[in-house]
């Protein structure tokens, strides 16, 4: 089963909105997960950051009224949305354990960016 985001029906911004009960999500168990877990969790808020941060910088550059006004509805589902995943990791980890965890993540997505590429020479 592999998902398409090309093919799926997106849903509207409004049925979107979370409250804060829906907002506080329980943290993984990291003794009882997937080792990976905690990787996607990772990942994932990353990604989400990513599409907040590029959602300012087009603000900021874009004339329209009634687009920068798209933009911020969308911005603040898409930050609801990163609390939402970065809430998902436990805050016991230390500094250390965080910052491995996110030299693996750096690591295994360099090696998957690696396997995919079709030209030798950059592989």
């Amino acid at each position: 089963m592999s998902f398409n985001p090309l093919q799926e029906r997106g849903i509207p911004l409004d049925k979107q909105l979370r409250n804060w009960r829906e907002l506080n999500v329980t943290p993984i168990d990291p003794d009882h997960s997937d080792p990976y877990t905690r990787c996607r969790i990772i990942a994932m808020n990353g990604i989400e950051v990513e599409a907040i941060l590029f959602s300012h910088q087009f603000n900021r550059h874009c004339p329209d009224p009634a687009v920068k006004q798209q933009l911020a509805r969308v911005r603040y589902i898409e930050a609801q949305q990163q609390k939402a995943v970065n809430w998902l990791l436990p805050g016991l980890a230390s500094v250390l354990e965080t910052t491995i965890a996110y030299e693996q993540v750096a690591v295994d997505l360099t090696a998957w960016v690696a396997r995919m590429e079709p030209d030798p020479y950059l592989k």
